[in-house]
């Protein structure tokens, strides 16, 4: 299906410009009065195509959770007009999941109990909340839906609020962040074939991951303060560097990285090797997520942490999606701990918020008559 389209459809009000194909279409009513969702957030650190990345599209990559951060959302079966979501992305996909099923009542009630306090960083705070909204409202209604077929609706119709939080706009979307909330584990998504389709996953048992929060302030550069004051990497910021920036680097690095996805990130993924994989990824920060970065952030210093955290002895580091957030993965809560204190010691000018927890978990749902 072509979704070119959405490149130009701007801000719009939550529920026009729906995707719903028609395997998707089934009746369902309400089976339960409750439903909780407790969702992490994500960390994004490949994108395996830039020049994909409108919803349908996909862009593709490499992503895990991270319990470091999370929304908290309840779906509720209240009383018949009193029914909405005070976020316009909720309500987005509210009105895409009662089109779908053949709800008409406005009964159905979407609350953020909690949100995931540092948008903008590269945790997916968007994408978790996007998730845990369609994921709530399919145990509200018995589950009609797959975790697979979820994924598929919500990366047709990926939508981010607009500044105005009145409307909403089609954000660039990659398939990884809903992947990692429904499946766990470190996930693959593959865009060799331009169609998002979710590839794979590794099991993250006994993986750790200390996450700190970026300082805009002391990491950006001109070409990101060029955007305005206060610029972050969200919203049409982060879309104006997809054609100045990450598709000039595909155009020069897209070759070598093909070739590393195939011939070194391929291999692992098949051997169930969660520990061989995530140590090709300090080769992997020559020529994908940190590289891309470069230019929008102070290289030096990401280039120091990249060296510190392999020197501490991280298995892998690196920075989340369009930033500023950083990571460090272990394989022990006291390895984590301890790259926490560096990062806090050596690079307190520059992120904050340092957080340790267990990386690769799913989310999980509680329903209530």
């Amino acid at each position: 299906m072509n979704q070119a389209w959405k490149a130009k459809a701007g801000q719009f009000l939550p529920g026009a410009n729906l995707t719903v194909l028609p395997h998707w279409e089934r009746d369902a009513v309400p089976s339960y009065d409750r439903a909780e969702v407790s969702v992490p957030g994500r960390l994004h650190f490949a994108v395996f195509d830039f020049m994909q990345m409108m919803p349908g599209f996909g862009g593709g990559g490499l992503g895990v959770s991270t319990s470091t951060v999370g929304h908290r959302i309840t779906v509720t079966k209240t009383n018949n007009g009193e029914g909405g979501c005070d976020v316009p992305s909720g309500r987005h996909m509210l009105e895409l999941f009662k089109r779908t099923v053949g709800y008409s009542r406005d009964d159905i009630r979407v609350d953020r109990l909690r949100s995931i306090q540092h948008q903008h960083s590269g945790f997916g705070s968007n994408v978790s909340f996007n998730t845990a909204t369609l994921a709530g409202l399919n145990a509200l209604f018995g589950s009609p839906f797959s975790p697979h077929d979820m994924w598929e609706m919500i990366t047709r119709n990926y939508v981010e609020t607009a500044k105005d939080d009145e409307h909403v706009y089609f954000g660039l979307e990659t398939g990884v962040g809903e992947a990692c909330l429904f499946f766990g584990g470190l996930v693959w998504v593959d865009e060799k074939h331009g169609n998002g389709r979710f590839l794979g996953n590794l099991s993250s048992e006994n993986l750790w991951v200390t996450t700190a929060v970026g300082n805009y302030d002391t990491l950006s550069t001109e070409a990101l303060r060029a955007h305005g004051e206060g610029a972050d990497m969200s919203g049409t910021t982060e879309a104006g560097f997809v054609p100045t920036h990450f598709v000039e680097w595909q155009k020069r690095y897209g070759t070598a990285w093909r070739n590393f996805i195939e011939q070194k990130l391929r291999p692992a993924l098949h051997r169930n090797d969660l520990f061989a994989f995530l140590k090709h990824g300090w080769e992997l920060n020559s020529m994908s997520n940190m590289k891309v970065l470069e230019g929008i952030f102070r290289t030096d210093v990401m280039r120091e942490f990249d060296e510190t955290m392999q020197r501490e002895g991280a298995v892998y580091a690196g920075m989340s999606s369009a930033g500023p957030g950083f990571y460090a993965f272990s394989d022990c809560e006291e390895k984590a701990k301890h790259l926490s204190a560096v990062m806090r010691h050596r690079f307190s000018e520059f992120m904050s918020e340092m957080t340790v927890a267990r990386a690769g978990q799913k989310m999980s749902i509680d329903v209530a008559v």
